[in-house]
């Protein structure tokens, strides 16, 4: 008797960025945005865009230390990687602040969503940030066709203040400041 042993290799379909559309699984997430030309983030030749986290892997955190500003954050588009590494680069170099958080503010409890998301890893990639107000706005813009946004405000990467930074309505679009001890949602994101 003889038998036959068939190997299949590549079967995996492995989508091109050309054949995405918003709302599609890709890369670990959902494409939240494709550039346009005249947007900032357009490449003359190459699909280009934003993919945010499935609802699924939406967190709840702090966004940090209550009283001391981080500064030298952005609302502008592209921002969002460098804002989330400033905020945690600060939140580290406190003496002991997740062991000892009320050093800032009563209310502080330790949790830095910048933190969660550097850590933050899905469908192999490790690239996740806070979006900037900016990277908010499109994730806005294009909310319906996501999915999975609740009617509390999310935080975004950048400080108001010493004492506030910026959270974005997803029901109004609304984007107001405020006190960085409150626990509030965090959907990361990532370019592609």
């Amino acid at each position: 008797m003889l038998s036959t042993i068939v190997i299949f290799s590549g079967c995996v379909k492995e989508e091109s960025p050309e054949d995405v559309t918003i709302g599609e699984p890709f890369q670990g997430g959902v494409v939240a945005h494709i550039f346009q030309p005249g947007q900032e983030g357009f490449v003359e030749g190459k699909r280009t865009g934003i993919i945010i986290a499935p609802v699924e892997e939406v967190f709840e955190s702090q966004w940090g230390c209550q009283g001391t500003a981080v500064g030298g954050t952005s609302i502008a588009l592209g921002a969002g990687r460098t804002n989330t590494e400033r905020v945690l680069a600060f939140h580290d170099a406190l003496p002991d602040f997740y062991n000892n958080p009320t050093q800032c503010h009563p209310a502080n409890n330790g949790t830095v969503a910048a933190r969660v998301t550097l850590n933050f890893n899905l469908g192999g990639f490790n690239d996740w940030f806070m979006p900037s107000l900016e990277e908010m706005n499109y994730l806005y813009d294009n909310r319906d066709r996501i999915g999975g946004f609740s009617t509390v405000e999310y935080w975004s990467s950048c400080e108001s203040n010493a004492t506030n930074a910026c959270v974005m309505s997803f029901v109004t679009g609304e984007q107001l400041s405020k006190p960085k001890s409150e626990t509030r949602r965090v959907r990361v994101i990532r370019f592609f």
